[in-house]
């Protein structure tokens, strides 16, 4: 894995070896950045020893990396919980089971992977000094559990930790994801002004062109301005 950072914000990453040299945006600040070469320049062919011919048909290499994959960047954040572990990305979290409570109470399921738009609800519970907290995650046509802490253990959707000095990392993720929640579903306060003016626009060019009466004209003003 190479690890960089963003010169622009400071935005941390960790990608594949098979990504040196290449191109990307900064995921944080939209930058243009360029992921570091870790391996040695070719070794130039030694006299008397021709090198091997270019073949005709390979064009100029492509080093603009359009898209990293996602599961190839270090996650945002990373907790290890009491038999899971979670990881959470840009757009989306992941709940992996570890170690012999991982396996007895969620078995051989794997990794879970939750699409920050499909989250319905967050549910936190602190940590105290007995019993654990938990981030459970409501998706549509999920089995979360109503069961309090001791059935929210077999809940695949629910992340448990112990001890509350993790209660505040617990926080900054659950808040962390409700506003990346929220940004998905907020449309975009500049498009319908954008809509508005081009509307008008077309509107005034119907009255030019004498398709529409002024009468006509102000009454779909009207309407369209609301």
């Amino acid at each position: 894995m190479i690890a960089f950072s963003c010169p622009s914000c400071g935005e941390s990453f960790s990608v594949k070896e098979e990504f040196a040299g290449r191109k990307t945006k900064c995921r944080k600040c939209s930058a243009t950045i360029r992921v570091p070469a870790t391996t040695p320049p070719p070794l130039r062919p030694e006299k008397g020893r021709k090198s091997a011919p270019s073949r005709p048909d390979a064009g100029p290499a492509d080093d603009t990396l359009t898209h990293i994959p996602v599961a190839t960047l270090a996650p945002t954040y990373k907790m290890r919980g009491v038999q899971d572990e979670l990881e959470v990305f840009e757009d989306k979290l992941t709940i992996t089971p570890k170690g012999v409570l991982g396996f007895l109470n969620k078995g051989m399921k794997g990794t879970k992977h939750i699409p920050f738009a499909s989250i319905t609800a967050i549910q936190f519970k602190e940590a105290g000094a007995v019993f654990s907290g938990y981030l459970q995650f409501t998706i549509p046509g999920g089995n979360e559990s109503r069961g309090g802490i001791f059935a929210a253990t077999k809940d695949e959707n629910t992340f448990m930790f112990a001890r509350p000095d993790n209660n505040a990392l617990a926080v900054k993720i659950k808040d962390y994801i409700e506003s990346a929640v929220h940004a998905l579903r907020t449309p975009s306060a500049s498009a319908p002004p954008t809509r508005l003016s081009e509307e008008l626009q077309n509107l005034a060019k119907l009255k030019q062109q004498g398709i529409l009466s002024e009468e006509e004209f102000r009454a779909a003003k009207k309407k369209l301005i609301g």
